[in-house]
């Protein structure tokens, strides 16, 4: 694009658009906000700020396995297991506690219910969690899951120690 024409679109006087570009200019956040319109970019972009594709990480919902919608039986949807220690997934925990009992693991874990009603059970002591419940702990404590009424949905994620 030329400096006419961007004069031409941003309505920014062309000569003042030549001293921005050789950095002898700082433009206003008016002036950022026209170019990075004529640009369709972000302003963040024209400052040289970008963020590395590779430290983000999309999963989309078509690419994650479908989700069995049988309510005794407990079962996960995994989100990520990105690399960076994290891992993170979709609990459907089933009415009762499983059969392997409370289990235990490094790292820290989170639980977000997404919907329904959550039972965590600890040694000493069972928590009740409701849709928008947050509940944070470290993971080495044992603990289990069930929903309930059957219908209890969570985002679950764990961080894992780096050793």
């Amino acid at each position: 694009m030329t400096l006419d024409q961007l004069s031409s679109i941003t309505g920014l006087n062309k000569g003042y658009l030549s001293r921005v570009e050789r950095a002898e200019k700082m433009p206003s956040i008016a002036t950022a906000l026209k170019l990075s319109q004529a640009f369709s970019v972000p302003v963040s972009a024209l400052f040289g700020e970008a963020v590395d594709d590779s430290l983000i990480h999309i999963v989309r919902a078509a690419e994650r396995p479908a989700v069995r919608q049988n309510s005794d039986e407990a079962h996960f949807e995994p989100l990520s297991q990105a690399a960076g220690g994290l891992e993170a997934f979709l609990l459907f925990p089933g009415q009762v506690y499983g059969p392997d009992g409370r289990v235990d693991h490094g790292g820290t874990e989170i639980i977000f219910v997404v919907s329904g009603q959550i039972e965590v059970q600890f040694a000493d002591r069972t928590v009740i969690l409701n849709s928008g419940d947050f509940l944070q702990f470290p993971g080495h404590i044992a603990h289990q899951v069930r929903a309930p009424n059957g219908d209890g949905s969570a985002l679950i994620a764990v961080s894992r120690e780096k050793s």
